[in-house]
C-alpha cells in the first residue's frame, strides 16, 4: 500500500518515496505546452504548491520522476525551461517586512543563476533576473505561489495599513512582468483572491484565470474516480478494520463529509488535505478547518451582520475584482472555500449567477462550531450544549431549553453587542441549525413574518424575539398576527414562546410561553369528519377550548378555511364569513 503525501508539497519528494500521487498531468500539459499567462484561485490546502512544483520539474525536464504517468509519452523531453519559483508562503516577511523579504528570495535567485547585482530596488533586481536568465538559458517558467498571502495576513482591521503598504509594494514588484512578457514561456500565479493594485490583473496582457475555466475546474482536488482509484487500497485497509461497513456506505459516507468543492456548479471534488488525513486516521473527523481559519472572516461577518449562508446568491463575471477596504462577505467565502458554487445561471453578457452553499458536512459543522464559539462561548465551548439543547425540544422540556440559550447568550464579548434583531435571529439560527433542529427563520405568514419556527417530531414552536422590550409584546405580537395560523392543519402540538433580549444585561431577562394555540390545530385536523367524543381530551365545544381573543380567532378562520359546516364543533362560525363577519 503506498503511503500518503501529508503535507509533502515537493513533487520530487513524493514521486521518490512512492506515495499515493493523483495524476494530473494531462491538464499540465495544456498549461505548458504553449506559451501561456495564467492566474488560478484555489482555498488553502488545496494543492497550490504541489501543483507548482510538479510543473517545475516538468520545465526541468526531470523525465524520471513521470514514470507510469499520463505525460511520460507525451512531453518533448528534449525542451527544457529556467524555472523561477517565487513562495510567499515561507520569505517571513511578518518579522522582516516584505520588501527585504522579497530581496532575500532574490538574491537566492541571483546566486542560483550566478547573476550579480549592483541595484537595491526588488522592482529592478526582478527585472533584471528575467533578462539575464532568457538571455543565458532561453525562455523562463515563472511560478508564484500563493502571491496574495501578504495582503490576506493583515485584513484585520488593525492590521489593515500593513495589508496597503504590502499592497503597494507588491504591485511595485510585479510591475516589471508587463514589459518583460517576451521572455517567459509559461507564467503561472496562485493564491485566493482578486485584490486590486498589484498590477497583476491590470498590466498583464493576455491573463487567462483559470479559476472557473471549464477546463480547469479538476485541476486541483480529487474527483470521485480519482478517489477510487488512488486510494482503493486505503478503502480497503479501512473495510478490514471496520467489517460492518460496505465499501458504497463508506464512499457514501466520505463523499457526505469531504466531498462538494465545485467551481462550475457540476463537477464536485475532494478537498486533498481532508482525504489524506481521513485515511491516515481512519476516522471522520474536521481536519482542513482547523487548519487555519482567519479571523478577519468572523470580523466581516459582524460588520455585515450576516450568519446564514446556506443557498446564497451572488452575480459575477471573469473580472471580480475586490477592494480589500470594501471587502464583500459572500466572495471571500467561496474563494475562502467555505462556500461553493451548487449552481451556475447565465444572467447576461459575461455575467453570471451563483448558488452558493457548504460543500460539505465538515465544512458547514466545523463553520457553525467556529462562529458559535467565537461569539457565544469565548472562554471555552460546553461541549454538552449541543445535545442538552436537543433534548431540550425533543423532550419539550423548555426550561432546559431556555436554560440553555440563556448560557450561551451570557458569554457574548462585549465587542459584540446584540443590538438589533436579525442579528439576534442569525446567531439563534445558527445555533439552532447546528444542534440539528429543523429551523425556518423569518417566516412569511398572511399577517406579517414570523422569527423562527423549530419544528420536531410532536411540537411545533413559534418564536417571536424583542431587544429592549418586553416578553408581553412578543407574546401579543403572536397572537394579534395570528402566526399559528400557518400550521393550524398540522397535527403536532402549537407552542409559542416569546423572550426579550436586554442589551443592558446582556442576556435574555425573561421568557415567556403560550400553548393555548396546542389543542386548536389539532382538535380541528384530528376530528374533521369525525365525532369530537371520540377524543376525549379534546372539548366537545371550542368555546371551551380557548376563551382568549386572539386564539378565538385563529379558531374562526381555521374552521372557516377547512369550509366545515359552522355549527360543526358546537359553535356558530359567524354566518360562515370567518372573523371580519364577528365583527373582528
Amino acid at each position: 500500500m503506498k503511503l500518503l503525501s501529508i503535507g509533502i508539497q515537493d513533487f520530487e519528494t513524493l514521486r521518490k518515496s512512492n506515495r499515493v500521487y493523483v495524476d494530473k498531468t494531462d491538464l499540465i500539459f495544456k498549461l505548458m505546452n504553449d506559451t501561456g499567462v495564467y492566474f488560478l484561485s484555489r482555498p488553502r490546502r488545496f494543492g497550490k504548491s504541489l501543483l507548482l512544483s510538479t510543473m517545475e520539474m516538468l520545465a526541468l525536464g526531470r523525465k524520471d520522476l513521470f514514470k507510469d504517468l499520463w505525460i511520460e509519452d507525451k512531453w518533448d523531453w528534449e525542451k527544457k525551461y529556467p524555472v523561477i519559483r517565487i513562495s510567499m508562503l515561507d520569505i517571513n516577511y511578518e518579522k522582516l517586512g516584505l520588501e527585504k523579504a522579497l530581496k532575500n528570495i532574490l538574491t537566492k535567485i541571483c546566486n542560483q543563476y550566478e547573476i550579480k547585482i549592483e541595484i537595491d530596488a526588488v522592482k529592478d533586481i526582478f527585472k533584471q533576473i528575467l533578462k539575464e536568465v532568457h538571455a543565458k538559458h532561453g525562455k523562463i517558467v515563472l511560478l508564484i505561489d500563493e502571491y496574495d498571502k501578504p495582503i490576506i495576513d493583515f485584513l484585520e482591521e488593525k492590521h489593515i495599513e500593513t495589508a496597503t503598504e504590502n499592497q503597494a509594494i507588491m504591485k511595485n514588484f510585479y510591475s516589471c512582468l508587463k514589459d518583460n512578457g517576451h521572455f517567459i514561456h509559461t507564467l503561472l500565479i496562485t493564491g485566493i483572491s482578486k485584490f486590486p493594485r498589484v498590477s497583476i490583473f491590470s498590466e498583464l496582457n493576455h491573463l487567462t484565470d483559470l479559476t472557473l475555466h471549464p477546463n480547469y475546474v479538476n485541476l486541483l482536488g480529487y474527483t470521485q474516480d480519482e478517489l477510487e482509484k488512488y486510494f482503493d487500497e486505503h478503502l480497503d485497509f479501512y473495510l478490514t478494520k471496520h467489517n460492518k461497513e460496505t465499501k458504497q456506505s463508506l464512499l457514501d459516507k466520505i463523499r457526505l463529509w469531504y466531498n462538494g468543492f465545485s467551481w462550475d456548479g457540476e463537477n464536485r471534488v475532494y478537498n486533498p488535505f481532508s482525504i489524506l488525513n481521513f485515511f491516515d486516521t481512519n476516522q471522520f473527523d474536521n481536519y482542513w478547518f482547523v487548519s487555519g481559519t482567519p479571523t478577519f472572516l468572523l470580523k466581516l461577518m459582524f460588520e455585515k451582520k450576516n450568519y446564514e449562508f446556506e443557498n446564497v446568491s451572488f452575480n459575477v463575471n471573469s473580472n471580480n475584482i475586490y477592494d480589500i477596504h470594501k471587502l464583500e462577505l459572500i466572495p471571500i467565502l467561496f474563494q475562502t472555500g467555505y462556500l461553493t458554487i451548487t449552481e451556475v445561471k447565465e444572467i447576461r453578457d459575461n455575467k453570471k449567477q451563483f448558488k452558493l452553499n457548504y460543500p460539505n458536512k465538515e465544512v458547514r459543522d466545523s463553520f457553525y462550531d467556529f462562529i458559535i464559539n467565537s461569539i457565544c462561548f469565548t472562554d471555552g465551548a460546553d461541549k454538552q450544549f449541543v445535545n442538552r439543547l436537543a433534548d431540550g425540544f425533543i423532550e419539550n422540556n423548555l426550561d432546559e431549553v431556555e436554560e440553555v440559550i440563556d448560557e450561551m447568550f451570557k458569554d457574548v464579548p462585549h465587542d459584540f453587542y446584540v443590538k438589533q434583531e436579525v442579528v439576534l435571529h442569525c446567531l439563534l439560527h445558527i445555533v439552532f441549525t447546528y444542534v440539528g433542529l429543523q429551523i425556518q427563520s423569518e417566516v412569511h405568514t398572511q399577517k406579517g413574518r414570523l422569527d423562527a419556527v423549530v419544528e420536531t417530531k410532536s411540537h411545533v414552536y413559534i418564536f417571536e424575539f424583542k431587544i429592549n422590550k418586553t416578553v408581553n409584546e412578543a407574546i401579543k405580537q403572536i397572537r394579534q398576527k395570528e402566526y399559528g395560523l400557518k400550521y393550524a392543519k398540522t397535527k403536532k402540538q402549537l407552542i409559542g414562546i416569546g423572550a426579550n433580549y436586554s442589551t443592558k444585561k446582556r442576556c435574555f431577562d425573561k421568557w415567556k410561553r403560550i400553548d393555548e394555540l396546542a389543542p386548536v390545530a389539532s382538535y380541528i385536523v384530528d376530528t374533521m369528519g369525525k365525532n369530537a367524543n371520540v377524543f376525549p381530551n379534546v372539548p366537545v365545544s371550542l368555546t371551551q377550548v380557548v376563551a382568549e381573543r386572539g386564539a378565538f380567532r385563529e379558531v374562526v378562520e381555521t374552521l372557516h378555511a377547512t369550509s366545515l359546516q359552522d355549527d360543526y364543533f358546537g359553535v356558530q362560525v359567524c354566518g360562515g364569513g370567518g372573523w371580519s363577519e364577528c365583527g373582528g
